[in-house]
């Protein structure tokens, strides 16, 4: 045995909060590569994405049927767009109606048709908005499912990035996606039908009289800028309210937050001084926006004004000329001012459009890099089992975010089969490193980790990671029984088998003892358990995998000396089966702070700098009055007892 490095620092010890069951089901990867191979062109580099490619994407893996229903929506809202180029059309003509023969007859008419028109329009939007939701549901839950596919198929080192946080990846997956199902079916729907409705409008109008239709389209700005600056300006009015009140907001919760300080420092009449301070100024703020949004008002309705002015003249004129009859001049015109709204809308929905894909980028910028660490390749057949010789050979290694700071150098080690080392060592000693390197959460810059005289690199991953079992320091339960919990290391196994491993793990008494016994929901991140009763279930799951190779990685370090107690017996279970011959031998690999836990280790491995400065048995090892490991069991043996 040989020599180790490593760096430990709480920061970037990201390989103790992962759990060994992170491989992807064989159903997901299915899913993501075939959703991928479909969707995405091949990468042009590691993190690269289309922007320009991304709205047709966002259709994502859409079949025949959802084709079909977006064939139907889009009919749907055209016929949506007749309603207002109709309503100008026929307007006049009702209006010229009431002073002909046989008025009521017409008008009667005309109202049943206007009627009829306004229930087919009920039909209409309804077809229109559900198949377009579905589609956009459809869509988005595709897209979600491949990016949370993608996501965990990535290397351990790519989550240590600062921008892939819980929260941002959270973000990612569910906010950003969202805005698929935003841009299909609450904004392409609409689109659809203002363009129908702008169409129709353009066409009916030059019909009837192209030489009013073009004087409409001459004038239209003032409509259209008229209607815009009234968006622009309510939204100014009304979009800050919430920006202008965060200090108060914020205020609130803090003061909430502290009341009993607040309260036991008498300093309510303070905090109430400030909220005052901050609600003057909104106060004053409004005050002049209420006066700016007045003014912006009234110039748009002038413009309005100004644009049916112009207008109506124009009509006198081609009246005058006999151009136009006064019936067909004011239909041409009423056509496109009743569409006016349609493109107006048109103009505000196209930006969030654009804003909705740019949110989107960054959720396809994950979805396309290529993992450093590929899972399914080589996609070979494997061996049913491997033995569990370890060996690491002139190994370097350093974290990707600490890229200057060697962590293990030259590091080479022999592990034989079957045999029990611990790692033991000051905190930043590069232990936890080893295991990290073993599970190929990482890999070497240099060097080779090899199982079985097998490069890691060479196995699957998916399937090297079945045949090795971690225990970490603060283990992860999931919010579901804790039967559901143990079989999370191998979802077919029978009641018996984890009775088994419960009994192996000492937990079974304990929980025969609930009154729901395995079906006992263990809450969320197993927060109805102890610490010690949460680290026997995650002994009990990782031994249902049945293991070549179990890694302890400081299993017992936050516990209470009773549940320390509790677990070692568990393992020492475990190892006198093993001797017993009634469990196949186990490598079994510890890393361990409390030197009290590896006294019946095979070998011990003290590290020091990422360096091994000694190797022996414990009783081989006290011996060593100057020695690392003889030093800190008596710096720990004088803790315990003092």
């Amino acid at each position: 045995m040989d020599r180790t490095t490593t760096s430990k620092d709480k920061s970037a010890r990201r390989e103790d909060t992962i759990d060994e069951t992170r491989p992807v089901p064989e159903t997901q990867r299915e899913v993501q590569r075939d959703l991928i191979e479909h969707s995405v062109l091949k990468e042009q580099n590691k993190t690269g994405t289309r922007e320009e490619n991304i709205f047709f994407r966002i259709w994502y893996d859409l079949k025949k049927k959802e084709l079909v229903k977006i064939a139907i929506g889009s009919f749907a809202a055209a016929f949506s767009g007749i309603s207002k180029p109709f309503f100008g059309f026929y307007i006049i003509t009702i209006g010229v109606a009431y002073f002909q023969d046989d008025a009521k007859r017409k008008v009667g008419l005309f109202s049943a048709i206007f009627s009829a028109i306004g229930l087919l329009s009920l039909f209409s939007h309804t077809f229109q908005h559900y198949f377009f939701g579905v589609v956009g549901e459809k869509a988005m839950a595709n897209f979600r499912r491949a990016l949370y596919s993608g996501v965990l198929c990535n290397e351990v080192g790519w989550f240590d990035k600062p921008e892939n946080t819980v929260g941002s990846l959270t973000s990612r997956i569910i906010s950003d996606t969202s805005m698929v199902k935003i841009i299909i079916a609450d904004r392409m729907s609409v689109i659809v039908q203002c363009v129908s409705s702008i169409l129709i409008a353009t066409g009916v109008s030059m019909y009837v009289n192209w030489r009013m239709a073009l004087v409409a389209w001459a004038v239209m700005p003032c409509h259209f800028i008229g209607g815009l600056i009234q968006a622009k300006s309510a939204k100014g009015f009304s979009g800050d309210y919430s920006a202008t009140h965060s200090d108060l907001v914020a205020l609130a919760s803090e003061s909430t937050t502290n009341i009993r300080t607040i309260a036991s420092f008498c300093h309510e009449e303070q905090v109430l001084e400030k909220a005052k301070t901050y609600l003057d100024i909104p106060k004053k703020k409004y005050r002049k926006e209420s006066i700016k949004y007045g003014i912006i008002q009234g110039f748009s309705l002038c413009l309005w004004n100004i644009a049916h002015a112009v207008a109506l003249w124009y009509t006198t004129i081609l009246v005058d000329r006999r151009q136009a009859s006064f019936e067909n001049g004011i239909r041409a015109y009423q056509i496109f001012s009743l569409t006016v709204p349609s493109i107006t809308e048109l103009y505000t929905l196209i930006p969030t459009v654009i804003t909705a894909i740019n949110m989107l980028t960054p959720a396809f910028k994950t979805l396309d890099r290529k993992t450093e660490i590929e899972p399914d390749i080589p996609d070979d057949s494997q061996p049913d089992r491997i033995q569990g010789n370890v060996e690491f050979e002139n190994v370097n290694f350093k974290y990707p975010l600490r890229p200057t700071v060697t962590v293990l150098d030259n590091f080479s080690l022999q592990i034989e089969a079957g045999s029990k080392v611990a790692f033991v060592g000051p905190s930043g000693a590069g232990k936890s490193s080893v295991l990290a390197l073993l599970l190929r959460f990482y890999d070497p810059v240099v060097g080779k980790v090899l199982i079985d005289g097998k490069d890691l690199r060479e196995y699957n991953l998916r399937w090297l990671r079945t045949q090795i079992g971690l225990v970490q320091q603060e283990p992860l339960l999931f919010n579901c029984s804790i039967r559901e919990n143990i079989c999370y290391g191998n979802n077919g196994a029978f009641e018996s088998e984890i009775v088994e491993v419960a009994r192996e793990a000492n937990i079974h008494e304990f929980v025969s003892n609930l009154p729901n016994g395995y079906n006992t929901v263990v809450g969320e991140k197993g927060c109805q358990l102890s610490g010690g009763q949460k680290q026997r279930i995650a002994i009990a799951r990782t031994l249902l995998k049945k293991p070549a190779i179990l890694l302890l990685d400081e299993a017992t370090s936050a516990l209470d000396a009773e549940s320390e107690r509790t677990i070692v017996n568990a393992i020492k279970a475990m190892n006198l089966k093993e001797e017993t011959g009634l469990r196949s031998r186990i490598t079994q690999i510890t890393v361990a702070h409390r030197l009290s836990t590896v006294r019946n280790s095979d070998t011990i491995i003290v590290m020091e700098k990422g360096k091994i400065v000694e190797t022996g048995s414990h009783s081989t090892l006290i011996e060593v009055d100057a020695g690392l490991y003889s030093r800190l069991f008596r710096l720990q043996s004088f803790d315990e007892t003092s």
